[in-house]
């Protein structure tokens, strides 16, 4: 689980510390930059096949963005 000062790393902070931007992970999904926008925001709404896609667009786990 990646953590950051003893918590977990948001999606947000994920992306930012791999230097990808927010349209790279929402064209790849096939989506619009604010939908991911909205992802990043509260992950819960993605669903499973869209959170895996995105795990392995920025080389993380599942368990590291929930």
């Amino acid at each position: 689980m990646s953590t950051k000062g003893g918590r977990m790393e948001t999606l947000k902070e994920i992306r930012e510390k791999r230097g990808v931007k927010q349209i790279a992970v929402a064209n790849y999904l096939g989506i619009a930059r604010q939908t991911y926008a909205q992802y990043e925001e509260n992950p819960r709404v993605m669903t499973v096949a869209q959170a895996q896609a995105v795990c392995r667009f920025l080389h993380c786990r599942l368990g590291d963005i929930f």
